[in-house]
C-alpha cells in the first residue's frame, strides 16, 4: 500500500507542516484532545443523543482538520496521493457528522468490563501513548504526528467505537479498523514502526466487530450452541 519512499515523503511533509504552524502545531492538538476528552466525560455523566451527537461532531471537525494536514503535503507526497488520503478522512467527517444528527452511536460507559478495558487502552492511547511511542523509536519534533492526524485520531476512535457496542456505526467501525491495519501495517514496515500501534487498534476492532457482530448488527446475542 505505501512504499519505503512513501512513508519518507509523509514523514517530510508532517516535519514540513509542524514547521509552518509553529506552536499551533501544538496547540490545536492539544485543543482538540482536551474538548474530546470533556465531551466524552461529559457523555459518561449524562449518556443520550445529545451528548453522544457533541462527541460526535466534535470528532467530526477534528477529521475535518487531519484531512487537511494529509492534503497540505501534496508537495511531498503528489497531488493525487494527498487528495485521495484527504477525501477519504473528509469522508469519515461526513459520516460522523450523519452520526451526530441520525444517532447511530450511542456512547456510555461500558457494561462488559472487556470492551471497558479494550476502549480505554486505545483512547488513551491516540492521545497519550501514540506521541509517546514516536519519541521512543527515535522520532523528533517537528517530525512526529500529535491527536488531530489520522493515525492516533483514528486509535482513538476505534477504543471510542469499542466501547459503545452494540448501538455503534457498524460501517463506520468496520471500514476505519480494515484501514488501519492495511495503512498501519503499511506504513510501520516501511520506516514509521511507530504505526504498529495503529495496525494493533485496526486488529483489536474487527475482532471486537466479528466476536459481537450478531450483537452489533442484529442487537440480539448469539445463542450458545
Amino acid at each position: 500500500m505505501f512504499s519505503r519512499e512513501d512513508v519518507s515523503a509523509i514523514l517530510e511533509g508532517i516535519s514540513d507542516l509542524n514547521t509552518a504552524m509553529g506552536i499551533w502545531a501544538v496547540i490545536v492538538p492539544v485543543f482538540f484532545a482536551a474538548a474530546v476528552m470533556i465531551l466524552l466525560f461529559y457523555a459518561y455523566k449524562k449518556p443520550g443523543r445529545k451528548t453522544s451527537a457533541y462527541l460526535m461532531l466534535a470528532m467530526a471537525v477534528v477529521y475535518l482538520f487531519s484531512g487537511w494536514t494529509i492534503f497540505s503535503g501534496k508537495d511531498q507526497m503528489g497531488f493525487a496521493a494527498a487528495l485521495s488520503g484527504s477525501a477519504a478522512l473528509w469522508l469519515v467527517s461526513v459520516l460522523l457528522i450523519l452520526d451526530g444528527l441520525l444517532y447511530w452511536t450511542h456512547v456510555e460507559m461500558p457494561e462488559k468490563t472487556t470492551l471497558k478495558i479494550i476502549s480505554f487502552i486505545f483512547m488513551f492511547s491516540g492521545i497519550f501513548i501514540y506521541p509517546l511511542l514516536e519519541i521512543l523509536l527515535g522520532f523528533k519534533w517537528p517530525g512526529m504526528v500529535l491527536f488531530g492526524a489520522e493515525c492516533p485520531t483514528t486509535i482513538f476512535l476505534i477504543g471510542l467505537f469499542t466501547g459503545c457496542v452494540p448501538k455503534v456505526n457498524k460501517i463506520l467501525f468496520l471500514l476505519i479498523s480494515v484501514n488501519a491495519v492495511a495503512t498501519g501495517f503499511s506504513v510501520a514496515i516501511n520506516g514509521a514502526a511507530f504505526d504498529f500501534l495503529y495496525a494493533a487498534a485496526g486488529i483489536t476492532g474487527l475482532a471486537v466487530i466479528i466476536m459481537n457482530f450478531r450483537l452489533i448488527f442484529t442487537g440480539k446475542v448469539s445463542e450458545s450452541p
